[in-house]
């Protein structure tokens, strides 16, 4: 009897022991698999593409993720930057941005970042940490002058400065793939002209991905025809290409010498938002040429409907060639939250091809239709 207790009792340890090891497996399973869960809802994010406060076209967009406040650009013009300061203090709650890109030297991508004397300039309102920009510029003017000085400052402030080649290439500190969340990271692609000149300052853009797990969001500020096939030509020989990608923030404003055909079927885009006043003559009386161009219109149509405007013009005046704005989609917000991903405006949710603008001023592609 003593031995079949023995017997007994080591039957019953071991299956203690075994159901113990389940156990402990279990929780290490549930262990495992809730970083991934965790993982997914605090990848959560906002871009913001915002309306700029006057009638010049320019891009100045806002990033959510997390505690990391993000600002691509600073345009339109240096009063621009009250109009951006008001929308972005509505998130930043530690008057800090983790992070500021500003692609290239045009005024309509940089006039924001400098104080006029009498408003504070983004970089003299808030705290930044790191500023990543242009390696290269043939500009000189005015206001790429006082750019560089607001970096300077900002730098003897505390702020870190690389160029987005020193970035790509993890040099000096400079990161090519930032983390903002355990899902989300914000990384800096390869442009051949951060190493070469071009007679095109749009070609120097710095050019950006958000990556959030399978979902992948492209920025390339006003970079070019030759500078978009050589961004698809180089991802395609080292990369195994460019990934498709959920939103596109359309090349320059939506003209025609940007969002090649190379580059679209690429990236397949889902949604497009484009930063600009739809109609302006800015640049141009070319109705066809007016931003978002005609052809630019005819290329997106082959990938997608989804595409929403910033601005629009409201009143325009042939004699004085004069005009002013008004909202199209306004500040156009795109979304992610628990894995799904909106659009949400502040003036409508009406796509590009729904709105007055559009019926009466573009060819509506047969895809449209």
């Amino acid at each position: 009897m003593k031995k079949g207790k023995i017997f007994l009792y080591c039957i019953l340890a071991f299956i203690v022991f075994c159901v113990g090891c389940l156990a402990t497996f279990g929780v290490y399973t549930l262990i495992l698999a809730k970083p991934e869960s965790d993982v997914y809802i605090s990848g959560d994010l906002s871009i913001h593409f915002m309306e700029l406060g006057n009638k010049y076209v320019g891009d100045s967009i806002y990033i959510k993720c997390g505690e990391n406040d993000i600002l691509i650009d600073a345009g339109s013009r240096q009063d621009s930057a009250e109009t951006i300061i008001n929308y972005v203090d509505e998130y930043v709650d530690d008057n800090k941005l983790e992070y500021v890109i500003a692609t290239h030297g045009h005024q309509d991508h940089i006039a924001a970042f400098v104080s006029t004397g009498k408003k504070d300039g983004i970089f003299d309102h808030y705290k930044v940490g790191t500023i990543i920009d242009f390696p290269i510029s043939n500009s000189n003017s005015e206001i790429l002058q006082k750019y560089r000085s607001a970096v300077e400052k900002e730098v003897n402030d505390g702020a870190t400065h690389y160029t987005a080649l020193e970035c790509f290439n993890n040099q000096k500190g400079a990161l090519r793939k930032y983390q903002l969340s355990p899902s989300v990271e914000l990384e800096i692609l390869y442009n051949y002209y951060y190493e070469n000149q071009s007679n095109d300052e749009n070609n120097y853009s710095v050019c950006v991905m958000i990556n959030q797990g399978e979902n992948h969001y492209l920025f390339t500020g006003d970079l070019e025809e030759d500078g978009e096939r050589k961004l698809v030509k180089y991802y395609d020989d080292n990369f195994g290409g460019l990934p498709h990608c959920v939103l596109y923030k359309a090349g320059h404003h939506g003209s025609g010498t940007s969002s090649t055909e190379e580059l679209l079927s690429a990236i397949k885009p889902e949604i497009v938002c484009i930063c600009t006043c739809a109609g302006t003559c800015e640049y141009t009386q070319n109705k066809d040429n007016q931003f978002p161009y005609q052809v630019t219109v005819d290329k997106l149509a082959k990938y997608t409907d989804a595409v929403y405007v910033t601005s629009v013009v409201d009143v325009y005046s042939n004699v004085k060639s004069e005009y002013t704005v008004k909202s199209m989609n306004g500040n156009i917000v795109f979304t992610v939250k628990n894995g799904k991903y909106e659009i949400s405006c502040s003036n409508n949710n009406l796509k590009l091809k729904d709105t007055d603008w559009f019926k009466n001023n573009r060819r509506c592609p047969a895809e449209w239709k």
